[in-house]
């Protein structure tokens, strides 16, 4: 699609259309009029639970007391309120939803301005605006950007600056301004041409202000169990539950007025008031996982991250680690191409990338890890799996990279800045941008409605599904919703780079964990 070709935009709030199928078998529709009443009875609940943690009352019982208690749930001013709960978002279509097998890709450190502000009929930007007033154009992304840019929890605070979006020159290595830097098609173009032809979505915010560890415990549990940060010991690699030794920041355990204090220290970058409520625990945690839910309804699930990998969030997760899944269910990410090809795919499925391919800063090439990632999309379209796959692909933080969309400040812990997200599916709508308000609790919301599963805290709770993105209706056939892609010569690149790649491919620059 050329770049001014219009696009499809969503209406935020909106729903898909509720038709039902032709010629449904009556003793399906009963069971699908059941399934639809008990989900209502479920949104109406999820309701109550969204207005007593904003009075600071107990959760209701069937959320998980301590998980929620984790969050700090109540919103506040100065930055952009969370949306109203979509009172119809637990509901769904009065037929089967086709979707069978579920992808997850998270990779790294991008916003969305910083690969798709450019992007025709998306919300993006062609300035920025820097700490001192400076208005900023945004200079073309290069490939390979070196050195990484600071994006731990303060920085975001401090690049979002109370919501005016003005601080990301005061990150680490922000004064040389590269994070002030946006992909042309030209960049990323297999990443544009996915936006072309399913979903791109432009409302996709962190969990939380960052950084990779406790947002990938975002992506399996809906929360972080209050962790702020990657874990201390920074000249190891990842242990976690395997080294009692190693440890992380978290926010103590705090009572509303507390959390309230917290919320206007974030609105207005105290940081000291932030960090006052912070405190050092061991890096191994038994907070629920939606994988729980997924054993006791014997829905098969795999999660697949590198052995020691910092973005290893079950490595943190105790009843996860010592486990009978681990080596079986968990497993390094170069087996997730075997299980393609060897149709031995899950019903869930998480995937984070090697370090050479998830295109961190600070020295991985976008050209190699886009072409990954086409590599895994095409196995996936050639399978038997692509009828009934829905592929939801994200970057895991904001990597010091400016986005102009002030994050709504859900609770002391984030949203953070937008991440770019696309959903590749034959049952995504075609061409089209979803402005719909989404976090990484909203992929576990979708995991949750295909497969008729509870929300574990507040976060999924109140969070979109993501049916708005899809069209089950459609004439078109799966077989003619694929999108086969060329990978690209990623020769040219810097030598020290290249050396690095020779070396170790996947694996280089396993260092940069964060």
């Amino acid at each position: 699609m050329p770049e001014g070709r219009g696009r499809q935009r969503a209406v935020r709030g909106s729903r898909p259309r509720r038709r039902l199928p032709r010629d449904p078998r009556a003793a399906a529709r009963v069971r699908a009029r059941r399934r639809m009443m008990y989900r209502r009875r479920r949104t109406v609940l999820a309701t109550v639970l969204i207005l007593l943690t904003a009075l600071g009352a107990t959760t209701y019982q069937r959320i998980n007391r301590s998980s929620t208690e984790m969050l700090g749930i109540e919103a506040g001013a100065g930055l952009p309120s969370p949306g109203p709960v979509n009172e119809g978002d637990d509901q769904r279509p009065d037929f089967e939803i086709p979707i069978k097998h579920i992808v997850f890709i998270i990779k790294e450190n991008r916003t969305f301005d910083n690969y798709f502000a450019r992007y025709p009929g998306a919300d993006g930007a062609t300035h920025g605006e820097t700490s001192t007033g400076e208005r900023v154009k945004l200079a073309p992304a290069t490939d390979v950007l070196e050195p990484d840019l600071g994006h731990l929890f303060l920085d975001a605070v401090k690049a979002i600056n109370g919501g005016r979006m003005n601080g990301f020159d005061l990150v680490t290595s922000g004064e040389t301004l590269n994070g002030y830097t946006s992909f042309k098609r030209e960049g990323i173009p297999n990443y544009w041409a996915y936006a072309d032809n399913f979903v791109l979505g432009d409302r996709m915010f962190s969990s939380m202000y960052g950084p990779t560890f406790p947002e990938h415990l975002y992506t399996v549990a809906a929360q972080a169990g209050r962790v702020v940060g990657n874990k201390d010991q920074t000249n190891i690699e990842g242990g976690y539950c395997d080294d009692p030794g190693e440890t992380v920041f978290r926010y103590m355990r705090m009572n509303k007025q507390e959390r309230e204090e917290v919320l206007r220290a974030v609105r207005n970058v105290d940081l000291d008031g932030i960090v006052k409520y912070w405190e050092h625990v061991r890096a191994c945690f038994d907070i629920p996982v939606i994988m729980d839910q997924l054993n006791q309804k014997n829905i098969s699930w795999h999660y697949y991250a590198d052995n020691g990998s910092w973005m290893n969030a079950l490595l943190a997760i105790k009843h996860m680690r010592f486990s009978k899944h681990w080596g079986r269910d968990i497993t390094p990410e170069e087996q997730f191409i075997d299980d393609i090809e060897n149709e031995n795919l899950d019903r869930a499925t998480w995937v984070v990338p090697g370090p050479g391919v998830n295109e961190h800063p600070g020295g991985p090439s976008v050209c190699v890890g886009e072409n990954w990632t086409v590599d895994v999309v095409n196995r996936l379209m050639r399978s038997k799996y692509w009828k009934s796959t829905a592929i939801f692909l994200t970057w895991d933080d904001f990597g010091g990279f400016y986005d102009h969309v002030p994050p709504p400040q859900y609770d002391i812990m984030g949203l953070g800045p937008r991440a770019p997200f696309l959903i590749i599916s034959p049952w995504a709508k075609e061409g089209y941008i979803d402005s719909t308000e989404y976090e990484f609790s909203s992929v576990l919301k979708f995991i949750e409605t295909v497969y008729d599963l509870e929300p574990m805290t507040a976060r999924d709770a109140r969070a979109s599904n993501m049916l708005n993105a899809f069209d089950f209706e459609q004439d078109t056939k799966p077989r003619d919703r694929k999108l086969f892609l060329e990978p690209r010569d990623c020769t040219g690149l810097p030598a020290h780079i290249e050396e690095a790649y020779r070396q170790k491919g996947e694996n280089a620059f396993r260092a940069l964990g964060d």
